[in-house]
């Protein structure tokens, strides 16, 4: 698994991720929070956080839990699907916790031991500077074997 360190470093190649200013707060197999800064450039036209901007902090925290668990198994994700839900107006930074299903994380560990492929859920939580959940989503990622 990669170190904060060598996972900011890949993030800020992302141009798109380095972009929105994201970065890792912590790491470990599975789990990971990130944080999205409080810019003006973030908000949409009622100066709350931008749907877009949440949903990359989101998907990005997703991206990383996700590919902590593939690294250990000498794969990579795809993105298959997401189901999203925005709970409440977004205000200041915002801290994302994406965590792996635990049940889908051990069924994928043996269906990709066993066939070379698997399916990943990842729970990602956004919360504001008050602590309050402002975006809820899950997302589904594809885990394929690396070419050598």
């Amino acid at each position: 698994m990669s170190s904060p360190q060598s996972t900011q470093e890949l993030l800020d190649t992302i141009a798109y991720v380095a972009w929105h200013g994201i970065s890792v707060r912590e790491q470990r197999e599975g789990w990971v929070q990130v944080v999205l800064p409080a810019r003006d450039d973030l908000v949409n036209y009622v100066g709350t956080g931008h749907a877009g901007a949440l949903y990359t902090l989101a998907e990005t925290a997703g991206g990383v839990a996700a590919d902590s668990l593939a690294q250990t198994l000498n794969a990579f994700i795809l993105l298959r699907q997401a189901s999203v839900k925005y709970t409440r107006r977004a205000v200041g930074e915002l801290l994302a916790t994406g965590e792996v299903d635990e049940h889908s994380s051990v069924t994928a560990k043996a269906q990709f031991a066993d066939e070379g492929r698997a399916d990943l859920v990842v729970r990602v939580v956004i919360h504001d500077t008050e602590s309050k959940p402002v975006f809820e989503g899950s997302f589904d990622y594809a885990l394929r074997p690396r070419k050598v």
